[in-house]
């Protein structure tokens, strides 16, 4: 074997090894959510914004730090370092909802938060130091979000994207305990819920192991993947988010302030209600059909929906009129007002309606 001249008592790595040496390096996957997400993997988590990634990543983060289920699935308990970038406070609020909802102490998880923004690149070594300090050994890294920490000034630069990229799997090795890495990141530019691609192009996707995804899908947030998984297949997890409040969550006035969570909804229980979804869609259809320009408001008042103020939801009303334009039930008048239903949407009353009529 050829050495360098003068340095003939050191030995050189082979690049070239025989069958039984590769197959003899294969390390057994350390799984920290069993079957999806493994040690030493970096992940993106793309969803909308409203999608629901911080409730799923808290609760994900809590499931973790316990060894408790997560959507149905095994977690191996370690601990949960939680990077609270993009909104501190409201993350705050949410994670002492759900410690009562899940029944954990604050005071006793072994999840660990870090609040703001910080530059990574000048704070590695800090960072690695305190996690030492706390004992090291975490298993489970997660970012929220990862934008919040880019250090370079266009996002559209696949040079700096990659190093941004980059330096998010280099946080395997900043952290102690070679962590499963999750970084909650926002989609490319006109995304749908089928099509949520982080951005940055394919720079950034190109570099982690997988790209989970978070979309909404009326009552329902589904945890899924798109474009990139090493791994085994595993079919969508849904949760429903909840708006909650709890004793300890009040405004300098001494009200209680709302905050959003999430329940993990089995696969028999989304599949009804996505079927009460469809009914309310025929609902909603019908009061468009007899009343072209009706309001979102008014769809609220209707169907009964309200705030937690008590004001009527016209944030839900507009979420079923997007899906009707989108499964194309509906669309614009003639004259540009109001909304007209296509000959799929009166099929879909008339086909409503039969059913109703069945004894």
């Amino acid at each position: 074997m050829w050495t360098p001249k003068g340095e003939d008592e050191k030995k050189t790595v082979c690049l070239i090894v025989s069958s039984a040496q590769f197959a003899a390096n294969f390390t057994p996957p350390d799984y920290v959510l069993v079957g999806v997400l493994i040690r030493r993997f970096v992940y993106s988590l793309t969803g909308m914004t409203g999608s629901g990634k911080t409730c799923v990543t808290l609760r994900l983060a809590a499931s973790v730090a316990l060894g408790v289920p997560f959507a149905g699935r095994l977690t191996k308990k370690c601990r949960v370092l939680y990077a609270a970038a993009e909104n501190p406070d409201d993350v705050r609020m949410r994670w002492i909802a759900l410690a009562a909802q899940m029944g954990f102490d604050t005071g006793t998880i072994e999840v660990y938060f870090t609040a703001g923004t910080f530059k990574i690149s000048e704070t590695a070594a800090k960072l690695r130091e305190e996690a030492i300090a706390l004992g090291g050994e975490f298993g489970f890294a997660i970012i929220d979000t990862g934008p919040t920490f880019f250090e370079g000034d266009d996002e559209s630069s696949r040079t700096q994207m990659l190093a941004h990229a980059r330096m998010m799997r280099g946080l395997i090795d900043v952290i102690p305990g070679g962590p499963t890495v999750m970084v909650n990141v926002h989609p490319v530019k006109n995304a749908t819920a089928d099509n949520l691609l982080p951005a940055g192009g394919g720079t950034f996707i190109n570099e982690v192991d997988g790209n989970l995804t978070c979309a909404k899908r009326e009552s329902l947030t589904e945890l899924h993947w798109h474009g990139k998984f090493r791994g085994p297949e595993f079919g969508p997890m849904n949760f429903q988010i909840q708006t909650v409040t709890n004793l300890d969550l009040k405004d300098s006035d001494g009200r209680l302030l709302p905050t959003v969570v999430c329940e993990y909804v089995p696969e028999e229980a989304a599949a009804e209600m996505a079927a009460v979804t469809r009914m309310t869609e025929d609902e909603v259809l019908k009061l468009i059909d007899a009343n072209p320009t009706i309001s979102l408001t008014k769809i609220a008042r209707d169907m009964g929906w309200k705030l937690h103020g008590g004001e009527p939801n016209k944030p839900r009303a507009q979420r079923f009129v997007q899906s009707l334009k989108k499964a194309k039930l509906i669309e614009k008048g003639d004259d540009g007002r109001g909304l007209n239903l296509t000959a799929a949407g009166k099929k879909a009353i008339k086909a409503a309606d039969e059913i109703e009529a069945l004894p």
